[in-house]
């Protein structure tokens, strides 16, 4: 079968822009809105939170009955156009209703249930694509992300340029209006683009192609391996403890002008993202991706750690460094979960559920950060991470001890 990789790469960036629109908004603004504009019940918040968050783990199930029952081009275009449609209709019920935290909820779980089936029809693709040609496994990767950055960027410079009072909310329903409508046009371009090629020809004939030449079982000892890997994996991304209340605390620590320094500067974060990606490509090629995660774990501790004695300009030097070290780590564990679910049936399934440790951290950590905000400092919440980063290298590194053992009955074969 032969894929258009242009088409290919096009069709990726265009769904993963529309997806990074909203994300910068539920990630950096929504909870500035929400804790400093509207100043609503952080109890309260929290307890939503923890029920709209487990909609996140609709995923796996969603990636078995895409490997199950989508078997049709036709199929995975209805269902990847359907799903846009929805996405940038679920915030619009944010927009006319964000005042009530329970329509919040309402957004949250719509938002994330046809974000999941957006990226359970992508992944189907990459994950094909992969097969068919192994060295655009690392590009997509690389591709996905930039699209996030761009995304991000972008509505960094909305907020700077539209939001001229930071305390007015009318100046924040322009904001989010102006965002909404700017997604728009991809949305629409997305659509004509996806019904005009052979975007999702999901090559079924070799989804469940077995990718394996090793002559001894090894599969008690992958699975072994991927079980630690994910939890290490869940305790590593614990930085999403401070995820929803660090706008809030910018504002409050830094003021309204640091603030706005900080949004602008989202195109050195964005730069230095994008060579974190690039650096951690050029690494996967050349070493062992568990090897790398453990390094750059360890590494994004210290930065965390440094961030709870920073002043406002030295936060502004180590989140750079976050932003590098972070995408750098996400592309190592994508490039590692891609091989291993690779291998044998269900494919997608595999790679879905790999993919919850962020679902599971985000249903853990969110929540607490949120409710913890009410008595306990951000600091103190940054310091937590670091602990559970530092156990998440330990645990990596028994991975790392174990593949030299079992290598060493030669029984190993790289995942």
């Amino acid at each position: 079968m032969v894929f258009s990789r242009i088409r290919i790469y096009f069709g990726f960036f265009l769904i993963y822009s529309i997806i990074g629109i909203f994300d910068a908004f539920l990630v950096i603004y929504i909870p500035l809105f929400y804790l400093n504009i509207l100043n609503v019940n952080r109890s309260e918040l929290a307890f939503i939170q923890a029920l709209t968050y487990t909609t996140l783990f609709a995923s796996p199930l969603l990636g078995f009955l895409y490997d199950k029952y989508v078997n049709k081009e036709i199929q995975g275009k209805i269902l990847l156009n359907a799903s846009s449609i929805i996405l940038c209709g679920s915030f619009l019920i944010f927009i006319l209703l964000k005042e009530f935290l329970i329509m919040y909820g309402v957004f949250v779980v719509i938002y994330f249930f046809s974000k999941t089936l957006i990226k359970t029809g992508m992944s189907s693709l990459f994950l094909t694509v992969v097969k068919e040609s192994k060295s655009t496994k690392l590009t997509i990767i690389l591709l996905v992300n930039t699209a996030t950055i761009v995304s991000y960027f972008g509505i960094s410079l909305l907020f700077n340029f539209n939001l001229l009072n930071i305390t007015s909310q009318n100046y924040w329903n322009i904001f989010f209006t102006i965002g909404w409508i700017s997604s728009l046009p991809i949305i629409i371009v997305f659509l004509i683009f996806n019904n005009k090629i052979d975007l999702l020809n999901l090559g079924k004939n070799n989804k469940n192609t077995i990718i394996s030449n090793s002559k001894f079982d090894t599969r008690n000892y992958e699975t072994l391996i991927i079980i630690i890997m994910y939890f290490s994996y869940v305790l590593a991304a614990s930085d999403l403890i401070i995820s929803f209340p660090l706008s809030s605390w910018i504002y409050e620590k830094f003021n309204e002008t640091g603030f706005r320094i900080y949004s602008s500067m989202y195109i050195i974060f964005n730069l230095c993202s994008i060579l974190g990606l690039y650096f951690s490509n050029l690494l996967c090629k050349k070493f062992n991706e568990k090897k790398i995660m453990f390094v750059l774990i360890n590494l994004y501790m210290v930065v965390l750690f440094l961030i709870t004695i920073s002043n406002f300009p030295i936060f502004i030097i180590l989140n750079s460094c976050l932003s590098f070290i972070g995408y750098a780590i996400t592309v190592a564990y994508s490039s590692f979960i891609t091989d291993f679910s690779n291998k044998g049936k269900y494919n997608n399934f595999k790679y879905q559920f790999l993919q919850t440790y962020h679902s599971l951290a985000a249903i853990i950590f969110v929540p607490i950060g949120t409710l913890s905000t009410n008595f306990l400092r951000v600091e103190t919440l940054m310091s937590i991470s670091c602990i559970l980063n530092g156990i998440s290298g330990l645990f990596i590194l028994s991975t790392n001890l174990l593949e030299k053992k079992i290598s060493s009955k030669k029984y190993f074969e790289r995942v």
